[in-house]
């Protein structure tokens, strides 16, 4: 509600107050309670724990749907898997067999995509090395170059410069959304801006080696279509305005990225933006005279983020291509780049409680294993004893055996109390946490897998001689 001659940042702060924050616990009862308690409980039992566990078949299922569901609405789409998310090449192997081909950024992504015979191969980074153009150029039959800034792209004109070939190399422009462009914004290092376009097409029709093949556009953390539907808009305003009609019908491609956000992930709410406000005004005045707003607010609940359905988003990419890409070039092959919508969901990450003590607890594996400081941070998965599985949720700290306070696995979970020995299940934790795991204190674990009914060791655990080869002793 505003206020007439309320300052406007007080105003905001008002407001934001005002907002209800409300935990949402019972929201994971149904995932609960469908945890494969069995099958997770087999894995442990098998390999032991620390682990990651990866469900192939299940990992299988939401690349069929993912690809099924955008290939009836979208015309011409074709699928490919970010490896960044997780490069276990089991996974990665799973999802080319599903006719998803591959998205890479970086030398052994690269390399990876190349050793297990991807057809297309898209190379999108913001940072390309000479050595990574240069395999890129190598297998120029499969690989396209979705080049990030100006200077990369006269690199790659010097490289291809004098060859000798009878195929050029294909070239996609990647491009900057708005919102990133403005200095100091932590998408900025990303893309060309439309601005750029007109003399990097220049470059490359001058250039003798590369061939301008498509556009891509990239966004992340997507809840609804808006963004997509926004950047084809952007894309075809310049195809129409600035682009030669012959040169538009010899494009290829358009490639829209991938951001697709999973279904049922959570956040802490101490990491909304009011949950941030509370828990400083609460640090600041304390509980004296009952003058603290954040007296009443319990910081480590959590709430389902809201997400529309993959339909949803299918659908309205769809008509945005008809409406606006078709009419200019209907063979255009429109590429998504979905990575944590598939990895997410497939992979559990499997922990045993070496130590109850007071009011936590401590496992055998720690964040480490994440690569990121996300649970004592911001975001919420389901932990869930499965010694004694249930859906009642209980409060408990969840600590990894880490030198690190914030080596933290949660602050509650699912099942009877947590004791010595319980087996835990860290549910949907498939994405950016194998393939950003640290080197520190703890060896990586092993990777397991299961398929039709069977196990298989798809990684082993790190050992010493891996840690720390390369080094002088």
């Amino acid at each position: 509600m505003k206020k007439p001659g309320m300052d406007p940042a007080r105003r905001a702060i008002d407001e934001l107050l005002e907002e209800a924050l409300v935990s949402d616990a019972a929201a994971f009862d149904s995932i609960v309670r469908e945890t494969p308690v069995a099958k997770l409980r087999l894995g442990a039992e098998a390999y032991g724990t620390p682990q990651y566990f990866l469900d192939v078949d299940q990992l299988r299922a939401r690349a069929a749907s993912f690809m099924s569901t955008m290939q009836r609405s979208i015309p011409k789409c074709s699928c490919c898997y970010a490896f960044k998310c997780n490069d276990l090449p089991l996974l990665v192997r799973t999802l080319g067999a599903e006719g998803f081909q591959a998205d890479v950024a970086g030398l052994f992504e690269l390399q990876l995509a190349l050793r297990l015979g991807f057809d297309t191969i898209l190379f999108s980074s913001p940072g390309k090395s000479v050595d990574e153009l240069r395999l890129a150029i190598k297998h120029r039959d499969r690989v396209v170059i979705n080049v990030d800034n100006m200077d990369e792209l006269l690199t790659l004109r010097a490289l291809t410069e004098g060859k000798r070939t009878r195929r050029k190399v294909r070239v996609g422009f990647r491009l900057s959304p708005e919102t990133s462009r403005r200095p100091g914004q932590p998408w900025s290092k990303f893309g060309l801006s439309f601005d750029e376009l007109d003399e990097a097409i220049r470059i490359v029709d001058g250039a003798r080696g590369l061939a301008w093949a498509g556009l891509h556009i990239h966004t992340s953390w997507n809840k609804t279509p808006e963004r997509y539907v926004e950047n084809i808009r952007r894309i075809a305003a310049f195809l129409k305005t600035r682009a030669a009609p012959d040169r538009v019908r010899a494009l290829s491609f358009i490639d829209l990225g991938g951001g697709f956000y999973p279904e049922q992930q959570a956040n802490l709410l101490k990491g909304e933006d009011k949950g941030i406000v509370l828990e400083l005004l609460a640090s600041r005045l304390g509980d004296t005279n009952g003058l603290n707003p954040a007296a009443d607010f319990e910081p480590h609940g959590f709430r389902v983020t809201p997400v529309s359905s993959l339909p949803t988003f299918a659908k309205a990419i769809g008509d945005a291509v008809r409406s606006e890409l078709a009419p200019l070039n209907p063979d255009l092959v429109v590429y998504l780049e979905p990575g944590r919508y598939l990895a997410t969901h497939p992979t559990t990450i499997l922990l045993t409680v070496t130590a109850a003590k007071g009011d936590c607890v401590i496992m055998d594996g720690g964040i480490n294993m994440l690569g990121d400081y996300k649970f004592s941070e911001y975001s919420f998965s389901p932990v869930v004893n499965l010694t004694r599985p249930s859906t009642e949720l209980h409060r408990r700290v969840i600590y990894g055996p880490l030198c690190d306070p914030h080596d933290l696995w949660g602050y509650s979970h699912y099942g009877e109390e947590l004791r010595k020995g319980d087996v835990v299940a860290v549910l949907h934790q498939g994405a950016y946490t194998f393939s950003t795991a640290w080197r520190f204190i703890k060896a990586v674990p092993q990777y397991v897998a299961f398929e039709g009914g069977r196990l298989s060791l798809a990684k082993k655990e790190e050992r010493f001689r891996d840690r720390y080869a390369g080094c002088a002793f």
